[in-house]
């Protein structure tokens, strides 16, 4: 009786959840440039006098939402992909329509592959949904073999504009994402400083740790520039600086626990200011600060002031940031503890299960329980699923009603390119809210690409079958990530623990050696191997958190372990950014080792074991901070 009721005490607050509102600004310029990708293409081809053509160029649209805040040379090649994998896609729907079970199976297929590609590079937005959607509109058209080139092309030529919107910022700020990932980082660096001596400090140096790594990320993606390169080469220099400044104010707050001058906070919080509006910095107020004891840490602000000063045209390209290698990045998403890759063949294996139910019951346009399991599987968590499952059955049937509604009224061809243009603004802006009201457009704007042909005369048949297929689709999703993912990620943590913890010896161990002078450890293979493995532990963290069943207790005795490796790893990582690097003795190494190797050893096993003292690394002492704080936490969490 306990149980039962701690489960219905479970399930309201997950409910409740589903329909909650986030606090996010919205949106808006997304959202207009997404209602001119996916509505504009129809509008072109009404003025040809084809609007047919123009609706299915309208599909290639959807590359438009693979747009998020990256860099323009990564934004390109990553939207010129998905433009060619939604025309593969509606290719494959076309020419494998009269097949059902083999277009069950590329389906299946398509969805892993996509899954797999966007897990692996940790890149942000739909995933597999829209190629699965564009597969599965094209599935349900007639004529399906005959016009598989001709859809193809058109989905491409579509694309082709939703590219072209998407890069046209370029023109005007070609390095603006660039430029708010450096600006960030010394907003937050400048609330380091401020929070030097104080309570706050913890919390601001967790913010600049992460906003480090974002902005490193984000200057990885830059590639070749071709618009002005001497700008950055200063976003190079400053994000170089940065870590030298943190490094300085670590070691402040470490030995002498004090509050630094508010001048300097107020000059690094000023670079952002000048970096958006090109200005010049004012240090006038560091003149007056004379203490031997922040020479050090002047001595880097006045450097961050000299770099925004000097004209940096030459050499820039030496400095640009190398990002992991795709086929490292590829190669270690296949490994068999990779949540990617399972994530990936679960993802593939129920779409297919969901065709095949779809195309065995006989399903008038089956195609739309597919997609409807497609849609609920883009959550994260199995708790994650559950919200989508219920957000999009309420969502959809509301959304079903408009659009049999929209098309029950035969509207002309206009009228129809203005509606996917409004549903697709309101589903973009509103997403961001909550995904229940953003289906309110998403679902009458889909109907209206795949049924726009149609002549509906029995609404409420119409309605009551695409309801059916929907709810049939969200259960097939709900059934099957709750049967194959009940706990894929939470049995791994502590493996994962144990890789992440020799990762970082091992980086460790190159960072405080002397190394050759043309080394770059910011680029190491040491330093790749340990941010996959520390980014890889807090994915399947994260997703454990919402399995189904869960241990609460067993995972709140993980998380300060895990908290505990992320802050070491951000720590390690300014560190490779950081040069003139001590060295560490070959005794002292050796005993640092051994502190690695049996943590990693005992957060593996999950067993309490005798861990040796940690050596006194005068030479780094944050290091030794971290590490005793790591170890402490490891041992509480056994006993």
């Amino acid at each position: 009786m306990n149980t039962r009721n701690h489960r219905r005490a479970a399930i309201h607050p997950m409910i409740r959840q589903a329909f909650e509102m986030k606090r996010i600004a919205l949106p808006w310029n997304r959202a207009i440039c997404a209602g001119l990708c996916l509505g504009l293409p129809s509008l072109i081809g009404l003025l040809l006098g084809r609007f047919d053509y123009g609706m299915l160029a309208g599909t290639g649209g959807f590359t438009y939402l693979y747009t998020f805040h990256e860099p323009y040379a990564l934004r390109a090649r990553k939207l010129f992909f998905v433009m060619l994998g939604i025309g593969f896609s509606v290719f494959c729907g076309s020419l494998l329509a009269p097949y059902p079970v083999l277009s069950a199976v590329v389906l299946g297929l398509i969805g892993a592959l996509a899954t797999f590609i966007f897990g692996a590079l940790k890149f942000k937005g739909p995933a597999a949904l829209f190629f699965v959607l564009s597969f599965a509109l094209a599935s349900g058209m007639p004529h399906g073999p005959s016009e598989a080139l001709t859809r193809g092309t058109l989905v491409l030529l579509g694309g082709a504009l939703a590219w072209l919107i998407a890069m046209a910022g370029w023109l005007t700020n070609p390095h603006g994402p660039e430029t708010q990932a450096v600006r960030r980082l010394y907003t937050n660096l400048a609330d380091l400083l401020d929070a030097a001596g104080t309570g706050k400090y913890k919390k601001a140096r967790h913010e600049t740790l992460i906003s480090m790594v974002e902005a490193e990320s984000i200057l990885a993606g830059q590639g070749r520039v071709w618009r002005e390169p001497a700008r950055v080469y200063r976003l190079f220099r400053l994000f170089h600086q940065a870590h030298v400044i943190y490094q300085e104010t670590d070691t402040w707050n470490l030995r002498k626990g004090e509050p630094l001058p508010p001048a300097l906070g107020q000059v690094v919080r000023s670079v952002s200011g000048v970096l958006r509006y090109r200005g010049i910095l004012i240090t006038d107020s560091l003149k007056r600060l004379e203490d031997s004891d922040l020479e050090g840490l002047l001595r880097a602000v006045r450097e961050m002031a000299a770099i925004l000063e000097a004209d940096a045209e030459d050499g820039w390209e030496d400095r640009s940031i190398a990002g992991t290698p795709v086929k490292s990045i590829f190669l270690s998403a296949f490994d068999k503890n990779s949540l990617v890759f399972l994530l990936s063949l679960r993802f593939g294996m129920i779409l297919m299960i969901a065709a095949l139910a779809a195309h065995a019951f006989n399903l008038n346009r089956s195609y739309w329980v597919p997609l409807s399991c497609a849609s609920v599987m883009l959550g994260s968590t199995v708790i994650a699923t559950f919200h989508r499952a219920i957000q999009r059955s309420l969502g959809t049937m509301i959304g079903i009603l408009i659009a049999s509604a929209i098309l029950w009224a035969q509207p002309e061809g206009f009228i129809i390119s203005v509606a996917i243009m409004l549903f697709t603004f309101f589903a973009e802006l509103l997403i961001v809210r909550n995904y229940a009201i953003a289906i309110l457009f998403v679902t009458p704007n889909a109907i209206l690409m795949a049924e726009a042909s149609s002549h509906i005369h029995d609404v409420g048949y119409f309605a009551g079958t695409r309801i059916v297929d929907v709810i049939t689709g969200s259960v097939i999703g709900l059934i099957g990530v709750l049967i194959l993912g009940r706990k894929s990620a939470s049995s791994r943590i502590p493996y994962l623990m144990g890789r992440t913890i020799r990762s970082q010896s091992q980086l460790a161990a190159m960072l405080f050696t002397k190394q050759k002078a043309s080394y770059k450890a910011e680029d190491s293979r040491e330093q790749r191997s340990m941010k996959t493995h520390l980014s890889n532990l807090t994915t399947v963290y994260a997703t454990a958190l919402g399995e189904i069943p869960r241990s609460e207790e067993e995972l709140q005795r993980l998380l300060p372990v895990v908290w505990a490796l992320d802050q070491f790893g951000y720590l390690l990582n300014s560190y490779a950014w950081t040069a003139n690097r001590p060295e560490l003795p070959d005794p002292e190494l050796a005993r640092l080792l051994l502190v690695f190797e049996k943590m990693a050893q005992c957060a593996e096993q999950q067993r309490s074991i005798t861990l040796p003292a940690v050596p006194e690394l005068a030479l780094t002492p944050k290091i030794r901070q971290e590490l005793l704080a790591m170890q402490s936490t490891l041992e509480k969490s056994l006993t």
